[in-house]
């Protein structure tokens, strides 16, 4: 299952497509949460953050039973917790990154959350040798480098001057980044596992936040929509990403997700008809460009020693 060698594999491949499909459920997060805010008095970003957690975690958990001992301390007698230090700090790790996503999203445009949160990528490349000892092969520099080019264009349009909604998305991007690389360090265990216990820990942080600072009340129109989106849009996408995170190295996968900040502004316009700049347009066609090349390169297998 796993390939922690440079030869591309039918695995990799098949990871390749589960991280694809993950990308593209996720994009249906700015359109979805735009939706939950025209339902009269949009609630607030920690609101959205725990109920989608805790719906994503509760369509989930049939599919991690019998699965939590994959989860357990190798020394539970010495260690403070039962459960892997690591997937404990992925819990942590999980909830900064989804919370201050959709925080980011109710400050600043849909677009311009997405982007700066796959800023991501460069972490990810940046840390992911010295962190899992997976050092970027050079031709993977070059798609990371053209789909980044994407990005640029796309956000050289956008004249947002909320900078606190742009910096509390840049946050994302980091958090984004070392979650990808717990959950890679966490491969061996199960996917749906890790997957619940994300986003079941997440709720449980998040909730007493939430009933503190924010409204839990929700219009049904809202509970609709949030229900749908904890399942839809993040729940299986997630359990996807694992299991993909599972065969593919964590920079690639990086790379691949990218898809997600094209189709973001797309969805968000059939939605809301939020326009769709030219300046996006073209960032996207160059990101998935990219992405196009590297996928048919996992398909024929033409990777050397990495």
């Amino acid at each position: 299952m796993n390939n922690d060698g440079g030869t591309t594999t039918r695995a990799d491949y098949r990871g390749v497509v589960l991280l694809l499909l993950a990308a593209i459920f996720w994009s249906l997060n700015g359109a979805m949460i735009q939706l939950i805010h025209d339902q009269g008095r949009g609630p607030h970003g920690v609101t959205i953050a725990f109920y989608r957690s805790l719906f994503a975690g509760l369509f989930l958990l049939p599919l991690a039973r019998g699965k939590w001992r994959t989860l357990r301390s190798s020394n539970p007698t010495q260690s403070l917790w039962p459960i892997r230090s690591m997937a404990l700090i992925g819990v942590v790790l999980f909830t900064l990154m989804t919370s201050s996503f959709v925080i980011a999203n109710t400050k600043t445009e849909a677009a311009n959350a997405i982007i700066l949160q796959y800023t991501s990528t460069f972490w990810v490349f940046g840390l992911s040798s010295w962190l899992l000892g997976e050092k970027p092969r050079t031709d993977d520099l070059w798609f990371v480098g053209l789909a980044m080019l994407g990005i640029i264009v796309i956000f050289t349009g956008k004249a947002s001057t909320d900078f606190v909604g742009l910096a509390i998305a840049l946050a994302s991007g980091l958090f984004f980044a070392l979650l990808t690389i717990t959950i890679r360090r966490l491969r061996d265990s199960d996917s749906a596992a890790v997957t619940v216990l994300n986003n079941l820990g997440s709720a449980v942080l998040l909730f007493p936040v939430a009933a503190m600072f924010a409204d839990l009340t929700l219009s049904p129109m809202a509970w609709i929509l949030v229900i749908t989106m904890g399942v839809v849009q993040f729940g299986v996408p997630y359990y996807l990403y694992t299991l993909g995170l599972a065969r593919v190295r964590a920079y690639r996968a990086a790379l691949i997700t990218m898809v997600e900040p094209v189709l973001v502004p797309i969805w968000t316009y059939m939605a809301v008809g939020q326009t769709v700049p030219a300046r996006t347009l073209i960032g996207g066609t160059v990101i998935l460009f990219a992405l196009v090349l590297f996928v048919w390169r996992s398909r024929t297998g033409n990777t050397g020693p990495g």
